[in-house]
């Protein structure tokens, strides 16, 4: 029978050996292709078809199915978006306005598909190559609305941080943002908001009579990313996960959000961002690595104008044993900069010196007064 069966497709551009593709990796992710790079490049051939389905009549109804689908998905309607159980879900769990459209929030998780390989090359040497990543059409992806959110979320996390900590070099600055803003976070955002995967292939979803509006709510994207085997790594260009894509449609929702309402709530988005974004915890002590914090600390003081740092011993346990402690601490005149531990007195004196570096750079500005810290930079040793 029909369904007991699996389907062999025959393709130019296959990338896998004998040129042939099981059904299960023609999956959603290839739609954001272009009818004409489509009709272009697979070849069916009708002898493998006439045994599979045994009737032409099943094979259009296939083709048909495959049409509509991939017609919904280049352009969504809104009166088939909001019959997508997902979408409604995903729109009713991030409490998104009501201004924000089903169909916009599909566009979102529409990722630029990349393009399947033309040409594959089996010498070991050069491995398997992809071509570069490709655009979908653009009124169907969340291209332009990724770029729109990536601007958006580091315009206000820049925002938050130089407000918040007004003294932090532009090192860890730029590390802050990036431990906040990456791939890899905003990744764990979207798994955490519920989005799905589309990893059903097309067959198996005409087999199970699956409507359209299951597809339109779930993130599509086309992987091109390989994982490490054997301890051989291949590495590509472009390449595009399942972490990049997740990453998109995050971005993408953040800046749906602003275009919905058209800029004129922009508190709704930065609330959206600090809520979901800057609710997760980052220790920006922890990005600091001093080099020769002594020194840096003697040039921070002459700097401010401040008496020259000295270290002191405070207390000490077991000089003369295996494993002795000292608590150093340093001062600029009567005040006390840090204090630190060790088991000699250079290293002690080190933490010390490292303890006061972090208290001037991680220094918090009190509500209120956000705007009066100015720092001078950074110390240049």
């Amino acid at each position: 029978m029909l369904r007991n069966k699996p389907i062999l497709i025959k393709v130019s551009f296959s990338c896998y050996r004998n040129n042939i593709f099981t059904s299960a990796n023609i999956t959603s992710r290839h739609f954001h292709q272009t009818t004409s790079a489509l009709e272009k490049n697979i070849k069916v051939d009708s002898t493998v078809l006439a045994k599979n389905f045994q009737n032409a009549d099943e094979f259009n109804k296939l083709s048909v199915y495959y049409s509509s689908l991939r017609k919904t998905i280049d352009s969504v309607p809104e009166e088939v978006a909001q019959k997508s159980p997902s979408l409604v879900a995903l729109h009713h769990r991030l409490s998104l306005p009501k201004e924000f459209k089903y169909a916009t929030l599909s566009q979102c998780l529409s990722c630029p598909s990349s393009k399947l390989p033309s040409e594959i090359k089996n010498d070991p040497k050069l491995g398997v190559s992809f071509t570069k990543t490709v655009l979908a059409p653009k009124t169907s992806d969340n291209h332009g609305l990724n770029i729109f959110g990536k601007n958006l979320l580091t315009y206000h996390i820049t925002y938050k941080l130089l407000r918040r900590y007004p003294r932090l070099p532009t090192v860890i600055l730029n590390a802050a943002i990036d431990a906040y803003i990456s791939s890899e976070s905003l990744a764990s955002v979207g798994k955490s908001w519920g989005i799905e995967v589309e990893n059903t292939s097309v067959v198996e979803r005409y087999l199970k009579n699956e409507p359209v509006e299951i597809t339109i709510g779930k993130l599509r994207y086309f992987n091109n990313s390989m994982d490490n085997a054997e301890g051989i790594r291949v590495l590509l260009n472009n390449n595009f996960s399942e972490t990049n894509a997740y990453a998109l449609a995050v971005r993408s929702i953040i800046a749906g959000i602003w275009a919905s309402t058209g800029g004129e709530n922009s508190k709704d988005v930065f609330k959206f961002i600090d809520d979901h974004i800057l609710s997760r915890k980052l220790d920006v002590s922890k990005l600091f690595q001093f080099e020769q914090p002594t020194r840096e600390l003697s040039m921070l003081c002459k700097r401010e104008n401040l008496q020259r740092p000295v270290s002191k011993l405070l207390a000490e346990s077991g000089r003369n044993s295996k494993n002795p402690v000292f608590i150093i601490g340093v001062f600029s005149g009567d005040e006390k900069l840090g204090e630190g531990f060790g088991s000699s007195l250079k290293e002690g004196k080190a933490r010390a010196a490292t303890d006061a570096l972090l208290k001037w750079y991680c220094y918090e500005s009190l509500p209120g007064y956000e705007n009066i810290a100015l720092d001078k930079g950074t110390i240049i040793v």
